[in-house]
């Protein structure tokens, strides 16, 4: 990553983790990771920046478009929602591609909470599938980078059976024997995080990230308990045994490429 990627989301001014107040250079060439730790949000192209070796990213089906097949009108028309994102030149919520990673060849997939909250829907189940099913012909790794509150309601069941969809194939592509990394960012929500997101052969989590089914305010009010403290965080979910590892951001390249070489040798 280069450092001239954009971040997932508007830096604010000082950091919630440590109050320093953020200076934007500086904080790209840390990947966005300020010295305290704390996280920020990254878009898609920085994600791929970060992951695939320079010059090595082909992206594959970014023709695909989303339409508005239920004529979706309320809060907000889907069709403002889709022309906003356009705009803002954001390719729906899932990008995939293949490209090297330290040299090895990789399917990766990467998730942009710009568009829509990075939900999961018609066209991001489509990309996905065709991902992991081209992976499966050509016997290569797949590697998928979440960051999504759920899936689409402006797309009612036709977003819902993308979670089977994808896990079907994910399915036939574990049948072979051939690894398949998540790499949770913040926030992995909602129908993404209870299909594909989990189910890995290695499960990552970036420090501080949230991840769950739902967010705790709802839990709470459904179950009338007292939720565990932090009990939706990355560092609780290692401790429970829902995420494999917490890696930081600055080393997640060299994280990845290890455990590529390690599964591809078994």
């Amino acid at each position: 990553m280069t450092g001239g990627e954009l971040p997932g989301e508007p830096l604010p001014p000082c950091c919630p983790g440590c109050g320093v107040i953020l200076q934007a250079a500086a904080l790209a060439r840390q990947v966005y990771v300020c010295d305290c730790g704390r996280h920020f949000p990254l878009s898609a192209p920085a994600w791929i920046a970060l992951v695939a070796d320079a010059g090595s990213w082909r992206e594959h089906w970014a023709d695909l478009r989303p339409r508005d097949v239920l004529g979706w009108s309320r809060p907000v028309p889907y069709r403002r929602l889709l022309a906003d994102a356009e705009a803002r030149n954001v390719n729906e919520a899932v990008r995939t591609g293949t490209c090297t990673l330290g040299g090895r060849p990789i399917w990766l997939a990467v998730f942009d909470f710009r568009f829509v909250g990075g939900t999961l829907a018609s066209v991001p189940g489509e990309r996905l599938t065709r991902m992991v099913e081209s992976a499966l012909r050509q016997a290569l790794p797949v590697a998928v980078v979440t960051a999504s509150g759920g899936a689409r309601m402006q797309e009612g069941v036709y977003a819902l059976v993308q979670m089977a969809k994808v896990n079907a194939a994910l399915a036939r592509f574990g049948d072979a024997g051939l690894p398949y990394f998540s790499v949770l960012s913040h926030p992995t929500y909602g129908g993404t995080a209870a299909s594909l997101a989990l189910i890995a052969d290695v499960t990552i989590a970036e420090p501080g990230a949230a991840i769950g089914f739902t967010g705790p305010r709802l839990i709470r009010q459904t179950t009338h308990e007292e939720l565990p403290a932090g009990f939706q965080t990355a560092e609780f979910m290692l401790a429970h045994g829902q995420v494999d590892m917490v890696v930081p951001r600055t080393e997640l390249r060299a994280a990845l490429a290890l455990l590529h070489d390690f599964l591809r040798s078994r």
